[in-house]
């Protein structure tokens, strides 16, 4: 079934698997198409009949004029659902796919089952990002945008690694209508569902990838810990988390929409994906404290009784269900903590002082120091004044021979 026609709108649709089996339905990210869960469809087989689209103005469904909105995506949805005759389904919404589904768990509850959302958020970045993407579609197209999509889909490792699976994805996104990239980006922009996430009642996974800059680990974590039942699993990858870390992204799939996890679970949360990509289901992260025995009311303590003799310090109560210490013998010697205190506040007391003297002391230092150095200098400008002296009585009668011979020259010429 290549094609299902909706309102006279052509949507490519896949349906795979056993007819009898339960449904799952697969919505996928923006600027990717149904091959995002290419590697998923085996193990998902197995237990699913498997229902995946291409989204409306992506891969190879209608683009329509926009603007698009996340409601609009999730009517497109239960169209598909009731021309495909399904009254109810679990759904797995990777990025966009992932806002789909919380706005299908908030709007049309008793069609949706369980929900894997993975490498999603309840509001993705700021109206500023996806304006500036938009004005970049309008003036490069979206080869203008390929090199940082790429860099946000997949960690550099992986990239490096697998160059040909990071070449299919670019061809995807190249090929994608930059029309109806550009009014995704303004669905995804004006997309806010952070107000009904307390009222989903329903069993729900979210996935994040520790390396996602896309949709980080908090804001994943943000909705595992406001749905109730909503629990929280962590891959080692980037953005596209059932490509990068396929393996562990199925098979945590598959045993939370099968209900093997909650036979299976061990810890609250577990972090997954090393070069085997291991997984461990994690526990609800709304589990129900169990209801603790009341405590034992706890017994009054009695007023201490006055002492009769002069300066005895008063009797201590008695603890509970502990013996009463030895009285102390009459030739004890007295308490010494107000001693104690007493020296140091004096202690305290005479810091300041301290500190003033020492201030005092250094001054004084400073100041035989530098006399010194002014008494060691007065011989030698003496000595300094001395010889200038000479220099210039020395000079004296030179001058006054030069002033001499210039008088006499001047009379000569008079003559």
């Amino acid at each position: 079934m290549p094609q299902v026609i909706v309102a006279g709108e052509p949507f490519n649709v896949v349906v795979e698997g056993d007819a009898s089996a339960p449904v799952v339905m697969l919505s996928h990210a923006l600027g990717a198409d149904m091959h995002l869960f290419d590697r998923a469809i085996p193990a998902l087989k197995r237990h699913f009949r498997v229902v995946r689209y291409d989204t409306r103005g992506l891969g190879g469904s209608v683009v329509s004029r926009g603007p698009y909105t996340i409601s609009q995506l999730g009517y497109d949805a239960l169209a598909l659902l009731d021309a495909l005759k399904l009254e109810k389904v679990d759904w797995i919404g990777h990025s966009e796919g992932g806002m789909v589904g919380l706005w299908l768990l908030t709007n049309a509850p008793e069609r949706i089952g369980r929900a894997v959302l993975a490498n999603t958020a309840a509001q993705i970045g700021g109206a500023e990002i996806w304006n500036e993407r938009i004005r970049t579609i309008n003036e490069k197209g979206l080869g203008g945008l390929a090199s940082s999509v790429l860099a946000n889909w997949f960690t550099r490792r992986f990239r490096e690694r697998h160059p040909e699976e990071v070449r299919r994805f670019e061809e995807i996104l190249l090929a994608t209508d930059p029309q109806g990239y550009a009014r995704h980006c303004a669905a995804i922009r004006d997309a806010d569902l952070r107000a009904g996430l307390h009222a989903i009642k329903h069993p729900v996974l979210v996935v994040v990838g520790r390396h996602d800059p896309v949709t980080p680990p908090g804001v994943g974590a943000l909705i595992a810990s406001s749905i109730p039942s909503g629990r929280l699993v962590t891959l080692e990858a980037a953005h596209l988390s059932p490509v990068e870390a396929a393996d562990a992204f199925v098979e945590a799939a598959v045993a939370f929409l099968t209900g093997e996890a909650e036979r299976t679970m061990q810890t609250q949360q577990t972090i997954i994906g090393d070069d085997e990509n291991k997984w461990t289901m994690p526990e609800p992260m709304h589990e129900e404290p169990k209801p603790r025995p009341p405590r034992p009311p706890r017994p009054i303590a009695p007023k201490p009784e006055a002492s009769h003799e002069a300066g005895a310090p008063a009797a201590m109560p008695a603890a509970p269900m502990a013996p009463m210490p030895a009285a102390a013998p009459p030739h004890a010697a007295p308490h010494k903590r107000p001693a104690k205190k007493a020296a140091a506040k004096k202690t305290a007391a005479k810091k300041p002082a301290r500190k003033v003297a020492a201030k005092k002391a250094a001054a004084k230092k400073t100041a035989r120091k530098s006399a010194a150095k002014k008494t060691a200098r007065k011989p030698a400008r003496k000595a300094m004044k001395k010889r200038t002296a000479r220099k210039t009585a020395a000079k004296r009668p030179a001058k006054k021979a030069a002033r001499k011979s210039r008088r006499s020259s001047r009379r000569g010429r008079r003559r």
